[in-house]
């Protein structure tokens, strides 16, 4: 919703402390109203900055959520696995592999290494060690591959073979970090898209 109350340009919009993705977080709504004033004059196009802004917004807090959801199931899930084959310090184990599930493919890979490791220490026994491994990535694979990558999808309503070629290309540009950014980057891309007529070809390609 938007109102004017003699904000520079007549025109400001409204949701204070709403922010377009988490990666602006000290831009704030500071960062919003700037992008309202040079979006032009023309009232429709403040208005269309308004409401891109808020839709990527709500996507990138839907998709904030739900990492949150599927790290706490895989940590949840670790714990689980960790103490039914004996693992000492299992929920310090799983609260690890929880937060390290926030990296695609590399977080889990660390995980299964050092519950690997650390079970082989305690058990002396390698195929232990091995079921200790296995079981940490068969979570992580399950949750993150097949769970995140579905509900990603339906949040921010782009198909799965979008959401993989822009985890694997702002991977290789940027390593880590990238994996990180690359859904709220093609979150906003695909946002954009929508409202700008000239783009509408690439949020087709990166619909579901």
């Amino acid at each position: 919703m938007e109102e004017f109350n003699g904000c520079p340009g007549g025109y400001r919009p409204s949701g204070e402390g709403r922010f377009p993705g988490f990666f602006l977080l000290l831009g704030g709504d500071t960062f919003k109203r700037k992008l309202v004033r040079v979006a032009g004059p023309s009232l429709s196009k403040r208005k269309t900055t308004v409401r891109i802004l808020d839709d990527v917004n709500d996507s990138i807090q839907k998709y904030m959520l739900m990492l949150l959801t599927t790290n706490l199931a895989v940590a949840l899930f670790t714990w689980i696995a960790f103490r039914w084959i004996g693992l000492e310090n299992a929920g310090a184990w799983a609260a690890a592999a929880g937060l390290l599930h926030i990296v695609p493919y590399l977080g889990p890979g660390v995980t299964a290494f050092a519950t690997g490791m650390a079970a082989f220490m305690q058990f002396q026994s390698l195929p232990l060690a091995l079921l200790v491994a296995g079981s940490s990535l068969a979570i992580a694979t399950l949750v993150g591959t097949l769970v995140t990558t579905w509900m990603t999808g339906r949040i921010a309503q782009l198909n799965s073979a979008a959401v993989f070629i822009s985890l694997l290309f702002w991977g290789w540009l940027w390593g880590v970090w990238g994996m990180l950014l690359s859904i709220p980057i093609i979150v906003i891309v695909k946002v954009v898209s929508q409202h700008v007529e000239q783009l509408h070809a690439m949020a087709e390609l990166l619909g579901d």
